[in-house]
């Protein structure tokens, strides 16, 4: 045998088994659960016990004598919790399984007992962290917002399936199913437009699932104010996607389609040194009714703003609280002509 049990291996069979007789079976010299441990206490020393270990049934993983696997276990690796653990069997034919599981139940678990639930090696995210010590070292050094959940007594495994998933990542679940499972209030029934990553199912273009120096766990800085001094480096969020051509000029016939002729009308609401818009000015980040995610209403101080925005074939027009009403046309300017004298403007999305 590749793995001998040390009084076998030294012919020292007695030290388990009495040679005369005994009211144990096989001769033994005490009940299984006090023979090993007579040897190794400290395999049941810990707050949470391993079944097997609790009541003494050690035979049930260890053969007593010899075996071709390490530490005289009955099967190698992962066979062996298989034996018990047989719902397991269904998570090892998903389409991703944790590298830490295929590489044994004991990457994560001790098999005898732990001071953490499930027999972790450790609680929460530390179990996690010892083979991803990245994360743990954006939280710890550079992130000022951070995932509630990791804090949490799931820690990862509120997010991640700690074992197979047939998600990326080994998500739970789809990333945008899983995220609004949390965050139930951020697509309401009537908002059938999705901003282009939801649209994808992805929260991630915009988060950072983990930390992040920012608010929000946004992954690039965005301004919370609504008046914004407008430069090249401003709103890096919006543009890690978007083409910042859209606001850059004041004229245009390509870069965007909010303009009125050639007249750009991003550019208008932008480029003002005291009083430039945010994107979020006019625009809802995840949702919303109105093509171009163009927000119905917009918080202003204490105010909720109207923008009353109404979509045609070549432009629009909007008759908000914060100037009066004007359209726009991209083939036939409308100079600024209120929605209600411009035909087309009347027309529904």
């Amino acid at each position: 045998m590749k793995s001998l049990h040390g009084p076998v291996k030294e012919g020292m069979c007695t030290t388990c088994h009495d040679p005369h007789e005994t009211e144990e079976p096989k001769l033994l010299a005490q009940p299984v659960k006090d023979l090993c441990l007579s040897c190794h206490p400290e395999k049941a020393d810990h707050k949470y016990v391993h079944g097997p270990t609790a009541v003494g049934e050690c035979t049930v993983c260890h053969n007593p004598h010899g075996s071709a696997s390490a530490h005289l276990l009955v099967k190698d690796g992962t066979e062996l919790c298989l034996i018990c653990h047989v719902e397991m069997q269904g998570e090892l034919r998903k389409k991703k399984v944790h590298p830490a599981l295929a590489s044994g139940c004991t990457s994560c678990h001790d098999p005898h007992g732990s001071a953490a639930k499930k027999f972790l090696s450790a609680d929460g995210a530390r179990v996690c962290f010892s083979c991803h010590p990245d994360i743990e070292k954006k939280l710890s050094e550079t992130a000022k917002s951070i995932h509630a959940p990791i804090r949490s007594e799931h820690g990862c495994a509120s997010c991640h399936s700690p074992h197979a998933s047939d998600a990326p990542k080994l998500l739970a679940k789809t990333a945008k199913d899983l995220c609004l499972d949390c965050h139930k209030n951020f697509i309401k029934a009537t908002q059938t437009i999705l901003h282009g990553p939801l649209k994808d199912g992805l929260c991630i273009p915009c988060h950072d699932p983990h930390g992040t120096p920012n608010e929000k766990l946004l992954i690039k800085q965005y301004s919370t104010d609504f008046y914004v001094s407008y430069n090249d480096s401003e709103f890096p969020l919006c543009f890690s996607c978007h083409n910042r051509d859209l606001l850059r000029y004041p004229t245009t016939s390509s870069a965007t389609g909010f303009r009125d002729g050639d007249q750009n009308l991003h550019y208008l609401h932008v480029n003002r040194k005291d009083r430039g818009k945010r994107c979020k000015a006019c625009h809802v980040v995840h949702a919303g009714g109105t093509p171009k995610l163009i927000a119905d209403r917009v918080p202003f101080g204490e105010w909720s703003l109207p923008l009353k925005f109404v979509k045609t074939d070549n432009g629009g027009g909007c008759s908000p609280g914060c100037h009066k009403p004007y359209a726009y046309d991209r083939k036939n300017p409308a100079k600024g002509a209120p929605p209600a004298a411009n035909k087309d403007i009347t027309k529904k999305p």
